[in-house]
């Protein structure tokens, strides 16, 4: 078959993906994901096949993927597609598999690993787009409900299991038009995920004789499912926070029963409807079909529209259900916003949800003026207050100490309570809060939690005390003295620790990101970041463990209506290690710059290849 279409990259090596038709554009976009992340697509590849480990050496996670079934899901969720969406699949499988050797031969990863990409398969991208959201539903938190209620009882959970998840933070929020310079609606998004090298998103632009969208892509995954812009609507997601998956299993390693699952579909069809969206309806209309993550959405027109809905499937005993889509059209003049709180759309659909302090910050930013841009929005997604410093600050305005203890005790009091990465103050404040994550830990009243989960490793983010406690500390401090836990003696010890470990470093010091999933020795340097689990730049670390950034933005943008929308990502646009686009982008992310998604306006000619 003789294919038209083509691919030229920006100043930045952002792919801008171009086709005679959608078939050819997805091979375009296949093209495009091989060349630039072949390693990181084999990689994820052999994950839905439960064939990692002599790779990574990773048995675990090949031991999940065959209980959670990931290889039998992705092949049923491509069997009895309509035509138009099996010939938009295929062409994406055609694309990755005419890039992979000109790929493989720029990823110094496979040439150290001795191996060569395999042939890619139909349901390769179902099951990569699997491996990417597995875990991100609530199967880990409910394996920690579990654990609460076997080891301390039911009425724990109201100390235990509690707003502040962790592993949690995205934020999107959108504004009608009276509210912004352009007078059109803007969103601004940033996704908040384990912060990997290559990055998880794919910068994307992807062109037809009739389509022009710009959106963020899963390498692998055809089309741009959770973050786009069409030119005349726009749309966002984060996190609903649902109880959508149940858990399978038992024994060391439990899995997921996920709504991909029973229904043997991930939304492939949607994923390629919403290329062809034209207004908010259309992309309601496609979102219809969504099966999981749950999402909460945001949705921009260019009649003036702006709408929230809630989209996807959740487990029950008897099948699937589809969530309560909650849909509502902003009123002019109105701002929503969307941190993974408890907000009514979603609060019935889940048992925790992130602190409300995310979600208040930005509104309090966006109320300071009445009209806003991008420069102005972006700002507020570098936001460092900490929405829990407060709580913590009550403790401390209680507590009596004497000696270097005072002094720290002092100057914690005098903080302003912004996590900047300058601040020597936010790392006094993060050097006590560890303190008294594990002095809480270790109280005799929640002794019990530290007997042996008999659970894999792979799932101590979600089921580690000192991790649980530490990302729920500020729901400790407003009830654990009901608990017996003497918060004022434990606040006072952690002075005192803190006195003898302080070292002079600033908390952007401290607070740098390892990037996971990279090979030993090719590991990027972060730097020194901002932000904090609490504040609207999530930067998330593990108090009580450790201060390293494991979760962040990874990816941050503001699509404009009518205007310049911008993006950016950690490191860059270009998977390979040691290549001009590797990380490009980075000191533009870190210090909360953006690029604009469009540095030109020449459409790419038609040319067959």
């Amino acid at each position: 078959m003789t294919r038209r279409w083509r691919v030229e990259r920006d100043a930045h090596g952002i792919p801008h993906c171009w086709g005679a038709t959608l078939e050819d554009l997805a091979f375009a976009q296949g093209w495009s994901a091989a060349i630039d992340r072949a390693w990181q697509i084999e990689v994820e590849r052999r994950r839905s096949e439960a064939s990692v480990a002599g790779l990574l050496g990773d048995e675990d996670w090949d031991a999940f993927a065959t209980a959670a079934g990931l290889a039998q899901i992705a092949r049923s969720a491509v069997t009895g597609l309509d035509p138009d969406t099996e010939a938009w699949l295929l062409a994406f499988v055609d694309g990755v598999n005419e890039g992979l050797e000109e790929g493989a031969s720029r990823s110094p990863e496979l040439t150290a690993a001795g191996v060569q990409p395999q042939r890619w398969e139909p349901w390769d991208p179902a099951g990569v787009f699997l491996v990417q959201h597995v875990l991100m539903g609530s199967f880990g938190h409910q394996l920690w409900r579990r654990r609460v209620r076997a080891t301390l009882g039911e009425d724990a959970l109201d100390l235990l299991s509690h707003e502040g998840v962790p592993l949690g933070g995205s934020n999107a929020w959108a504004l009608t038009g009276s509210r912004t310079s352009t007078g059109a609606p803007m969103i601004a998004a940033d996704p908040h995920r384990v912060l990997e090298a290559p990055g998880i998103y794919q910068q994307v632009r992807l062109g037809t004789p009739s389509i022009e969208v710009a959106g963020l892509a899963f390498a692998g995954v055809p089309g741009v499912a959770h973050f786009g812009h069409t030119g005349s609507v726009a749309w966002a997601i984060t996190h609903a926070m649902a109880d959508y998956q149940a858990i399978g299993g038992t024994g060391r390693m439990p899995a997921p029963i996920t709504p991909a699952g029973v229904e043997r579909d991930i939304g492939l069809a949607t994923m390629r409807r919403l290329l062809l969206a034209r207004t908010v309806d259309d992309v309601d209309a496609a979102l219809e079909d969504w099966v999981e993550p749950v999402n909460a959405v945001l949705i921009a027109g260019a009649d003036g529209r702006v709408r929230e809905r809630v989209a996807g499937r959740m487990v029950t005993t008897d099948g699937t259900v589809p969530v309560p889509p909650a849909r509502r059209d902003l009123a002019e003049g109105e701002v929503v916003v969307h941190a993974n709180d408890r907000r009514p759309s979603v609060a019935a659909l889940g048992e925790e949800f992130a602190a409300p302090h995310r979600a208040r910050r930005i509104a309090a930013r966006l109320a300071e003026r009445e009209r806003w841009d991008t420069a102005g929005l972006a700002s507020v997604q570098t936001d460092t207050h900490l929405g829990s410093w407060p709580t913590f600050r009550r403790l401390l305005g209680g507590v009596t100490a004497t000696g270097p203890a005072a002094d720290v005790l002092r100057r914690l009091l005098a903080w302003d309570g912004r996590m900047d990465a300058h601040s020597a103050e936010a790392a006094v404040f993060a050097t006590w809060r560890t303190e008294l994550v594990r002095l809480v830990a270790d109280h005799p009243r929640l002794a019990a939690l530290h007997t042996p989960t008999g659970l894999a490793p792979m799932f101590a983010p979600w089921t580690d005390t000192v991790a649980r406690i530490g990302a729920g500390i500020e729901r400790v401090v407003h009830v654990g003295h009901d608990w017996g836990l003497p918060l004022g003696e434990l606040a006072a010890e952690a002075l005192a620790r803190a006195a003898e470990a302080l070292d002079g470093a600033t908390w952007g010091d401290r607070h740098t990101a390892p990037f996971v999933r990279t090979v030993p020795g090719h590991a990027p340097a972060s730097g020194p970041l901002g932000g904090d689990g609490d504040c609207v730049l999530a930067t998330a670390a593990a108090p009580g463990l450790s201060d390293l950034c494991w979760r962040g933005p990874a990816a941050r943008l503001v699509w404009s209506i009518g205007g310049d929308s911008s993006w950016i990502v950690p490191l860059g646009a270009d998977g390979a290690h040691d290549r001009p686009h590797e990380r490009d982008q980075h000191d533009l992310w870190r210090t909360g710059r953006l690029l604009p998604v469009r540095d030109d306006d020449t459409p790419p000619p038609e040319e067959t290849r």
